[in-house]
């Protein structure tokens, strides 16, 4: 594997980050979750959402390259979660790394950024949500230190 390089995102970035958000929203639709919303990631609120992002503006947001191609992205930020002592909590967002790259660590180079980023910005709690038949999502995050914390169950009106 070439060396990969881990930065923070930039405007110019967002064509990337969105294609590889388009396909985190594809492959949680095809294998766990039918309610995604395939056209927001480059409808209004997605666009604003990664440029905010990649801005700096709001949140954390960093790319992986590889041979200056962006091959993997994460973000995250900061959150009021109300209805808990008084905190800074952190939410990992989003984060997919383009599929002939998995496997070699990359993912964890972002998450370890974030949890970095989120240490400086003195979290308290850090969440990160995956759907729940995401086995190999579930037992990555948990091998960062996640720990099981809520359970969302769900049911569809027919």
């Amino acid at each position: 594997m070439e060396k990969i390089i881990i930065r923070k995102a930039k405007v110019d970035d967002l064509n990337d980050i969105l294609r590889l958000n388009l396909d985190l929203f594809k492959k949680e639709h095809r294998e766990y979750d039918k309610s995604m919303d395939l056209k927001w990631t480059y409808g209004k609120e997605g666009k604003s959402y990664f440029k905010k992002g990649a801005s700096g503006k709001e949140g954390f947001c960093v790319v992986a390259e590889n041979n200056q191609k962006i091959i993997g992205y994460l973000c995250g930020g900061l959150y009021d979660h109300g209805y808990r002592i008084k905190a800074v909590y952190a939410e990992l967002e989003n984060m997919i790394v383009d599929k002939k790259f998995r496997g070699k660590g990359i993912g964890k180079m972002l998450a370890k950024e974030f949890l970095k980023w989120c240490k400086v910005k003195k979290a308290n709690y850090i969440s990160v949500t995956a759907s729940g038949k995401n086995i190999s999502g579930i037992e990555f995050y948990r091998s960062l230190g996640f720990k099981d914390y809520d359970v969302t169950l769900e049911i569809k009106v027919k």
